[in-house]
């Protein structure tokens, strides 16, 4: 790919030799494309802020919100084809083939569920239009919510730091995850909990062990589920203040891997706190491999009534 300098003409055969010319025009990268490319917020019609090469030629809004709010306040068709478009876009570039969770729109700061039900009617007929299997498609058990599920009989593994205390449970080393069911509950469906800690740890510099696990996991014709006793909002503001900073970018794109590289094994539960983990997990066992096609955080952020879908408060 070539690169002509529009300062001067002078061609480039990539990026970063292009990049470094910029200093002889005493411009810096994103002064250049701004100047010269202009962009604007499709919302409020400000200039598009320049964050890095990458997002200036992705991105049509300055943040999140700005594109909800279009989404909300612009005609529908309008609306249809720029979310239908972005959202082939992304499929094509990461070959996905299954419908993902919503946890997955939220963290690449797309359209999400809600409103493709809201511009297409239902979110099988935009799956349909955009040519991918529909996976997550049953419906909540009418019973999850409505019962006490923390006497069920469950495995703790032996490798659980600080395990949750349940009213029946047995300590065994688990090949993965840290909690089954046993008995006829058992559905080789397993939760994996994490800490806020742990989890950024987990899905950081530990996630090549991580993937090992769930390697382990599919081999085993199994299904795991991540509970964290956190949410995004608590990740994000905590870390600004952390002592030991995380590179959340990088955490939220292994996320965004895992959900893609193993759609029919793997979801990530925000539980908002250990209350809340407690609380989720005797569920999510008990009901076991009904789940499995069930896009659970969608109904707990659902149920909540959460206007930011980010956040999860079961303990409440």
């Amino acid at each position: 790919m070539e690169f002509t300098c529009l300062e001067c003409g002078k061609q480039f055969d990539n990026k970063r030799s292009f990049h470094a010319h910029l200093k002889a025009h005493a411009l810096t990268i994103g002064d250049y494309y701004v100047k010269h490319y202009n962009k604007k917020d499709l919302y409020t019609g400000e200039k598009l802020a320049f964050k890095s090469y990458d997002r200036y030629f992705r991105d049509d809004f300055n943040s999140h919100r700005n594109f909800k709010l279009w989404i909300d306040e612009s005609p529908r068709e309008d609306v249809k084809t720029y979310i239908q478009a972005k959202a082939q876009e992304k499929f094509e570039l990461k070959e996905i083939k299954v419908s993902p969770p919503n946890l997955y729109y939220d963290l690449c700061n797309m359209a999400n569920i809600a409103d493709y039900k809201k511009i297409w009617g239902s979110y099988a007929s935009f799956l349909d239009d955009i040519g991918v299997e529909n996976y997550f498609k049953s419906n909540l058990p009418k019973d999850f919510w409505k019962y006490d599920y923390s006497t069920i009989p469950l495995f703790t593994d032996t490798r659980e730091k600080t395990p949750l205390k349940f009213k029946d449970s047995v300590t065994n080393k688990l090949d993965f995850g840290d909690y089954t069911a046993r008995g006829d509950l058992y559905t080789k469906t397993f939760v994996d909990r994490k800490s806020q800690d742990d989890f950024r740890q987990t899905f950081g510099k530990d996630i090549e062990r991580f993937r090992r696990e769930m390697d382990r996991c599919v081999q085993f014709g199994s299904y795991m589920f991540v509970v964290a006793e956190t949410t995004i909002d608590k990740l994000e503001t905590d870390n600004k203040t952390s002592k030991f900073k995380s590179n959340l970018g990088y955490l939220w794109h292994n996320i965004r891997s895992l959900i893609i590289d193993y759609p029919e094994n793997i979801q990530i539960i925000f539980a908002h706190n250990r209350s809340g983990a407690k609380k989720i997990i005797p569920r999510i066992l008990y009901h076991g491999d009904k789940l499995w096609n069930v896009d659970l955080q969608y109904f707990i952020n659902d149920r909540t009534n959460v206007l930011d879908k980010r956040k999860t408060r079961i303990s409440s």
